[in-house]
């Protein structure tokens, strides 16, 4: 075992938390070969589960040569799935904060000036989130993605992303996504422990082609296979 995955599997055992149960709840979520593709079939009914899958597809293909049409095809659905599910649920912390990504991939994917207003919805959505649920990680996951990538001169903030994901991971720590981006802020602010990070969500996603690139250059938008 190593000392990365250790340390993570000691922060659960002092959250309370199964080191099993967590993994359980984490490991599904690694971007690997089959995420690369849309799910074969969505549920009959809007849920929050094929609202992640399709967001988590868009993450995985972004930066994939030749696999953006795929994205962008799981990002038309999951708008509607985000807009269905909030109109029946708008007091919903966590779908606010989904939606507030969906958000901020259609900024990366369509780029400037088309993707600005996405840039707006996803400030709103967050906001709205954190409004909410201010303990709740996915709401400071989201917060703290729309500050790093956010330009400074329109308020955005390394410095304050990594407090956002630092609090995210406080209230859900094991979560690979989440140290990962801890990683990768440190690493951009010059702060100590950024390879920490970045090992210790490879550690839990270890066949991730996604985490292996992003623990090897330290860059979020890593092209991987």
């Amino acid at each position: 075992m190593s000392r990365s995955l250790l340390a993570v599997l000691l922060l659960l055992a002092s959250a309370d938390l199964s080191p099993a149960d967590a993994l359980s709840k984490t490991l599904p979520a690694c971007p690997g070969p089959s995420t690369t593709r849309l799910p074969p079939v969505l549920g009959a009914n809007p849920s929050e589960a094929d609202l992640r899958t399709l967001l988590l597809a868009a993450r995985t293909v972004r930066d994939i040569p030749g696999r953006r049409s795929v994205g962008e095809k799981a990002l038309a659905l999951a708008g509607k799935e985000a807009g269905a599910l909030l109109s029946e649920h708008p007091g919903d912390s966590t779908l606010h904060a989904l939606a507030g990504e969906r958000d901020l991939l259609m900024v990366q994917y369509r780029g400037f000036p088309a993707g600005m207003p996405y840039g707006t919805k996803a400030q709103t959505e967050n906001a709205r989130a954190l409004s909410l649920d201010p303990k709740n990680p996915e709401a400071h996951l989201s917060k703290g993605l729309e500050l790093y990538f956010k330009p400074w001169f329109v308020g955005g903030s390394v410095a304050r992303a990594l407090g956002e994901f630092e609090q995210a991971n406080a209230l859900r720590p094991g979560d690979p996504r989440i140290l990962s981006w801890i990683g990768i802020a440190r690493h951009r602010l010059g702060r100590p422990g950024a390879r920490r990070f970045l090992s210790a969500a490879l550690d839990l996603c270890p066949e991730s082609s996604f985490y292996r690139a992003r623990a090897q250059t330290m860059n979020p938008r890593a092209v991987h296979p």
